[in-house]
């Protein structure tokens, strides 16, 4: 799946209900972009380390770790990462480099039906 292609699924499915897991991550990555450049940036670092298989999880921690704590990454507030969003991350990822499909596990969701 092609971003676009990834990013017009969660736009065709989202609700707008207040708990819609598509409607906040879509909210999120727009407002947000700096915690994607984040995680996109830490997982090619692990992909150069490890270039088998990565987990999704690991690169989202980092992104925790070092903007709260490196001074190579400080901001004025730590990101928040929702758990709920690293798959999403994780399937942004694949879509925005297609050569690195399936470098993170991922399984089907229950919230969002077709992913």
């Amino acid at each position: 799946m092609t971003e676009n292609e990834f990013l017009d699924y969660l736009e065709s499915v989202k609700t707008g209900a207040r708990d819609c897991l598509a409607s906040k991550f879509l909210y999120h990555i727009r407002n947000n972009p700096t915690v994607y450049n984040y995680f996109e940036e830490f997982a090619f670092d692990m992909i150069r380390k490890q270039p088998e298989r990565g987990s999704a999880w690991m690169v989202a921690n980092r992104v925790r770790w070092e903007t709260s704590f490196s001074n190579d990454h400080i901001q004025e507030t730590a990101f928040k990462v929702t758990n709920n969003f690293i798959a999403l991350y994780a399937r942004l990822f694949m879509s925005r480099h297609r050569q690195h499909e399936g470098y993170f596990r991922i399984k089907n969701m229950k919230a969002i039906v077709g992913l």
